[in-house]
């Protein structure tokens, strides 16, 4: 039977691990976030190309991923199904283990009653809920990088003696150097190590973390270094081992990460001798845990301290702590992760960066549990601080912080500036509605990246895929009209159609109803289309020219059919001609080339696509080239064009 003493942080951690999971936990399914990001439907992307046997060890789409995360992101995609549960779900666990690791560290280093506070912390705080509840797989990098940390300190150190305060003590280990049982500890802690590297790009900080701290066993605790040299090598070798494909991967592909060009200004300043981004981003960072926070709606609430302004002293209070018995490995450890943690915000843009900075969890709520718990050892001297009053002091700071981040999380961050654009809440609404209308057989709805992210959004949202969607961009001047009845046609508020196609609408005796946060057209029929030019040119099996018009503004009207979903990405090119066939100038529509993959089917067959525009250089041409092709070939080319009947790459319309 286990003792008390033995039971009672059991039952406190179990009972913290609750709080976290509910505050990770509900309202997980777009309550908040209000919705689903592009950068959530891109992991998605890979995942699905994953299940379809598309293995990388860095995948290149969405701006570069490394792999770690996105296996176990599938296993859930493949369990659970397509939907944002399964997405976020290997997050929201990743940051329930995280405080179960940093307990187990803390524990290691200071003892049970620090640890029990840190978890605490950790478990309510704002920034590791918030990056809990996103399918994001910046969350991993703190639990794989604190399981390597707390295997370290299992290796280095012994079970613990208690001191005379009650505080754990840790000793070096006395015994052999090539014992098993510290080779093992020693081994896993460098495939942990390696395998950080494959989660996060901010785990390019974790290999100088160990080397900054091995630099510092060997010059202060030498003797110790000493001893443990054979599993300091095992440790060095599994950690190179399992890192290796992916630094070798990035190394003989160094475009691969080009996303971390765009946000590197300040390393690069600091490469030509100027100290100055560097500097501010090191204040900034400094202030962030009790003064100003991240500046971006995207990454939490802007400007809002990690801490509150109590647990913000006590954790500049910590790091004094930390200062002041720097020669003891356990604080120096703190210090040189912390210090080496924030690292690939130091250097980057828009700091204090939280998602770039995010591998100091592990031991960000340690620092300021060691002076809660050193309060009540004060009560010898100050009867105010006595255990019991250090206890409730304790509970009542977690209450508050539980109550904060349920407010920040639920309430503010939610509304706030762009999250409900960014979150695409308009999209959650509009598939709650359609997943509450069976009499749709189809509907056409209106978005801003139609051709790469607004399909998988609306898969990712909805319950079911009935009915099928068709996807359009109103700022190009297109219309799609589908095969149903009744047709439907939605639209985000922020996103109007086409003057021209909103005034046709109402002519044909679509009414359109706004319906928060989106606006709805709805007709029993499709109309009948009549254009002054009538031609019926296929294009390949999948397009067909039904006629053109030209209005008396001069504008271009042209009408297509969907005969066949395209196989892949259909841009279209109107190219002005002059009399003697010179091309004059261009201008394009629909599929943009996508450097990044992401292109996704958007069209349904029997889509009546309308098209108003205005070709340009009009005044001096006298035709226009029509036509279709694939740009995904064109690089390195030629672009292949759908071809017509005939064999031909494009038609040529008069101008009227």
């Amino acid at each position: 039977m286990l003792k008390r003493s033995t039971c009672q942080p059991v039952w406190i951690m179990t009972t913290l691990l609750l709080a976290g999971a509910a505050l990770r936990l509900f309202g997980l399914n777009n309550l908040s976030p209000p919705g689903i990001t592009h950068d959530e439907v891109a992991n998605w992307l890979i995942d699905r190309s994953i299940l379809a046997g598309e293995h990388a060890i860095y995948f290149t789409r969405a701006y570069g991923h490394e792999a770690g995360f996105h296996y176990l992101q599938t296993a859930f995609v493949a369990l659970i199904g397509d939907n944002v549960l399964a997405l976020r779900l290997p997050a929201a666990f990743c940051g329930l283990l995280g405080v179960a690791v940093t307990f187990a560290l803390a524990r290691k280093l200071f003892g049970k009653n620090v640890a029990l506070i840190a978890a605490g912390l950790l478990a309510v705080l704002f920034w590791p809920v918030f990056y809990g509840r996103l399918a994001f797989r910046a969350i991993s990098l703190p639990l794989v990088a604190g399981l390597s940390a707390y295997f370290w300190w299992q290796a280095w150190t012994s079970e613990g003696v208690k001191g005379r305060k009650g505080v754990g003590v840790k000793k070096p280990v006395t015994r052999s150097p090539s014992d098993a049982s510290i080779a093992h500890p020693f081994t896993l802690s460098g495939i942990f190590a390696g395998l950080s590297i494959h989660t996060y790009m901010a785990a390019r900080a974790v290999p100088i973390f160990y080397g900054l701290w091995l630099a510092y066993l060997a010059i202060f605790h030498w003797r110790e270094f000493k001893q443990h040299w054979r599993g300091i090598v095992l440790f060095l070798v599994m950690f190179a081992a399992v890192a290796a494909p992916l630094v070798i991967y990035l190394q003989t592909n160094p475009g691969s990460e080009f996303r971390l060009g765009e946000v590197d200004a300040p390393l690069q300043a600091l490469r030509s001798g100027d100290l100055e981004p560097v500097l501010s981003n090191g204040l900034k960072l400094l202030g962030m845990f009790g003064f100003i926070g991240d500046p971006l709606w995207r990454e939490g609430v802007p400007s809002a301290p990690v801490f509150e302004p109590m647990v913000a002293v006590l954790f500049y209070a910590g790091l004094v702590l930390c200062l002041w018995r720097w020669r003891q490995p356990r604080y120096a450890f703190l210090l040189i992760w912390l210090a080496v943690a924030v690292t690939p915000s130091l250097v980057t843009i828009n700091a204090p960066s939280h998602i770039r900075s995010i591998l100091i969890l592990p031991v960000l709520t340690i620092i300021p549990a060691l002076v809660m718990h050193s309060l009540g050892q004060l009560s010898t001297v100050i009867r105010h601080l006595s255990t019991r009053s250090s206890k409730i002091l304790v509970l009542t700071l977690l209450l508050f912080y539980a109550a904060r981040t349920s407010v920040l999380q639920f309430q503010t961050w939610p509304n706030g500036g762009d999250v409900p654009f960014v979150w695409q809440a308009a999209f959650t609404e509009m598939a709650r509605y359609l997943d509450g209308r069976s009499d749709l057989t189809a509907a056409s709805i209106a978005g801003w990246s139609p051709s790469t992210m607004d399909s998988p959004t609306m898969t990712l949202l909805r319950q079911n895929d009935v009915p099928p969607l068709s996807h359009f961009d109103p700022q190009e001047g297109s219309l799609i009209l589908p095969d149903a009845e009744p047709v439907v046609v939605i639209r985000p508020p922020d996103l109007p159609l086409d003057p021209y196609w909103e005034t046709q609408l109402t002519n044909w005796g679509f009414t359109p109803s706004p319906v928060h946060p989106f606006t709805l057209y709805e007709i029993e029929e499709r109309p009948v289309i009549e254009l002054a030019n009538p031609v019926n040119i296929q294009f390949g099996d999948e397009l067909l020219l039904l006629g053109y018009e030209w209005l008396e503004s001069g504008d271009l009207v042209l009408g297509w059919l969907v005969t066949a979903v395209p196989t892949a990405p259909r841009q279209q090119f109107i190219h002005s001609l002059a009399a003697d066939g010179s091309q004059l100038a261009d201008t394009y529509r629909f599929d943009a080339p996508d450097p990044q993959g992401l292109w996704f089917p958007h069209w349904q067959p029997g889509d009546l696509i309308l098209q108003h525009l205005t070709p340009p250089a009009l005044d001096q041409a006298t035709q226009l080239r029509l036509g279709w092709f694939d740009p995904t070939t064109c690089t390195p080319g030629p672009c292949q064009n759908l071809r017509t009947e005939d064999g031909a790459e494009f038609v040529l319309l008069e101008l009227e």
